[in-house]
């Protein structure tokens, strides 16, 4: 059955992702009518030899439901065109085309759920289910039907693959990062494919996978609880579906009213509703995901005088970066304001008590207080100094021209200057969206080396985003507040951090220094850019934000490659790819004595 419906996906990829199919047409309905046949003898073989055929059949829900679609289908087609055989025929193959491919994608899902029962250690299962995504995305990519003829005219068959693997990284690792342009290089086809890779790199492998497994009958078992715990940084592996479900739900409902509040700012988009719908769609789900893609040329410059900018892509990507955790833990504390609310309003204004007869107070954990203080820290501040340093030298106002783009920050008014400060701020960590252009010429030195800092910092652990994270930083910040205050612990808000935070905080830091750095050097060797530029690019890969200051479309075949290991080392973490490569841990049942080192 896996062989049958591998042919037959191949043979739908031939047919359609080929200007003329590479194989005869009656050769390719063969090979698909072949497997939907091998595909109903095994679905109707299971059920019969099963000891109980209801339970058997409701555990293959979603397989009937695919086959009385096309049945339906076929006969609602047959009686309408009863002349025209041929073209009921026609619809007949499309839907079992469908069919095969949702049921190729369901055996795939079973196999990642099954493969994650073995012996295999989650960080790994979480580096092949990235690769495996990655190399699916990039041949879809690759084929003819997924870019445009102008791009295939000028770019031999090895560039267009390595430049259709290259996006599908970007994309996967939601990073933004593009030697193509989304909006003019690809076709409709290529952009859907390139905003499920998007989708998937941002909700997870290996949540996504669970939450269609969960759909088709599959039950979670421990191995698989564990790989999804490190997915998604949980600290509770019984509630591991409750998670998901909440994932689930709260991405697709803030992406759909990110999608409904952007609207409105697509209004010059040339087309009809559909294509003005689909613009508002993939620049949500790329904002929550943090991803950067965008199906503008010069990205969202020409919306900065837009409130639909500020109202829909700032919260998005804001809610985006601050990891799952801490939205459940929001979630809650907005259902217990909202039942303290009506609890006051039933009992006269006085609030709920607790057992000694105080007023309850919700309290967030420490990970949450960390995550929000420093998150807005890292909006507020740099904000402030984005706005200074590209005012700095302004000695004329520059008067506001309705109608005008001025996409060179220093030279906006001061309206639209701290408008584009404060977005490029929320957006410098990990989003990869821009409303001002980011070459030398256009941005100060100060400006570059701050966005350095903020995109090697990132967003929060367990989110869209990537970098070291906010919480490393900070835990690393209290650790240095600690030595000098003399304190042989790290505290933070009545509570004492584990020394094992502290030294995974410091190796996550110095991992990302060292994949950087070797980027960095690898690309001054291949490139002939500014160094400035180099660095600005590698750090931007690591971090998985998308900035760039203009020479990801000019580097070197090399320099691709490179860029392509540094952002999936960055999506998935350096500490997880480095777990992932190396063996399984022996445990160590000796100490060595101590003895005292001279440090500074």
């Amino acid at each position: 059955m896996v062989v049958f419906a591998f042919l037959a996906l191949l043979s739908v990829c031939l047919e359609y992702g080929f200007d003329q199919p590479l194989l005869p047409e009656w050769l390719l309905v063969v090979i698909q009518l072949s497997a939907v046949a091998a595909y109903l003898v095994v679905m109707v073989s299971s059920v019969i030899a099963a000891p109980e055929r209801l339970p058997a059949i409701k555990k293959q829900w979603a397989d009937v439901i695919f086959v009385a679609i096309a049945l339906i289908v076929f006969l609602v087609e047959y009686e309408a065109f009863r002349e025209h055989i041929l073209k009921a025929g026609m619809v007949y193959v499309g839907t079992l085309q469908v069919l095969l491919v949702l049921r190729f994608i369901a055996g795939v899902i079973r196999w990642n759920l099954e493969m994650s029962t073995r012996n295999l250690h989650p960080a790994r299962m979480l580096v092949v289910s990235f690769v495996i995504v990655i190399f699916v995305g990039g041949w879809l990519l690759a084929l003819p039907a997924a870019v445009t003829p102008e791009l295939r005219a000028h770019t031999s068959i090895p560039v267009r693959i390595l430049q259709s693997f290259f996006t599908a990284t970007s994309a996967t690792c939601v990073t933004g990062l593009a030697v193509c342009d989304t909006g003019t290089d690809f076709t409709r086809f290529g952009q859907i494919v390139i905003l499920i890779l998007i989708q998937l790199g941002g909700l997870g492998i290996m949540i996504s996978s669970t939450l269609f497994g969960v759909l088709i009958g599959k039950r979670l078992s421990l191995r698989q609880s564990l790989v999804l715990q490190d997915a998604t940084s949980s600290q509770t592996i019984g509630r591991m579906r409750s998670v998901i479900r909440f994932i689930v739900i709260a991405t697709f409902l803030i992406e759909a009213v990110g999608a409904l509040l952007s609207y409105p700012m697509f209004a010059t988009v040339e087309g009809t509703f559909g294509n003005r719908l689909f613009f508002s769609i993939f620049h949500s789900i790329s904002a929550f995901c943090n991803a950067g893609f965008s199906l503008h040329s010069d990205s969202l410059s020409g919306y900065g005088r837009c409130w639909g900018l500020y109202i829909s892509i700032m919260p998005l990507i804001t809610l985006g970066g601050l990891g799952f955790p801490v939205l459940q833990e929001l979630h809650g504390w907005l259902k217990f304001k909202l039942q303290t609310l009506k609890r006051g309003r039933n009992t006269g204004g006085l609030l709920p008590a607790g057992a000694n007869g105080q007023a309850v107070v919700y309290r967030f954990k420490l990970h949450t207080k960390l995550v929000l203080i420093s998150s807005l820290a890292l909006v507020v501040i740099p904000a402030i100094l984005f706005f200074a340093f590209e005012s700095a030298g302004n000695t004329a106002a520059v008067v506001d021209q309705p109608g005008s783009s001025a996409v060179v920050m220093r030279d906006m008014p001061i309206p639209a200057r701290a408008g584009a400060a404060l977005f490029l701020s929320v957006t410098a960590r990990t989003a990869g969206f821009n409303t001002a252009a980011m070459d030398e010429n256009s941005l100060s030195s100060a400006s570059h080396f701050l966005l350095m800092l903020l995109m090697f910092v990132g967003g929060s652990p367990a989110s869209t985003a990537g970098g070291v994270k906010t919480v490393a930083i900070a835990v690393l910040v209290l650790g240095v507040v600690a030595t000098l205050r003399g304190r042989d612990n790290v505290e933070a808000f009545g509570r004492t951090l584990p020394t094992r935070i502290v030294k995974q905080a410091s190796v996550v830091v110095m991992l990302m220094t060292a994949v950087v750095s070797l980027a960095t050097l690898v690309l001054c060797l291949t490139e002939s850019a500014p160094f400035r530029s180099i660095v600005f690019e590698t750090i931007s890969a690591c971090g998985t934000v998308g900035l760039s200051t203009g020479i990801t479309g000019q580097l070197s075949e090399i320099g691709q490659v490179v860029i392509i290991l540094a952002m999936f080392a960055g999506r998935l973490g350096p500490l997880t790819v480095m777990i992932a490569l190396a063996g399984d841990k022996s445990p160590v049942r000796y100490e060595y004595p101590d003895e005292n080192v001279t440090i500074g």
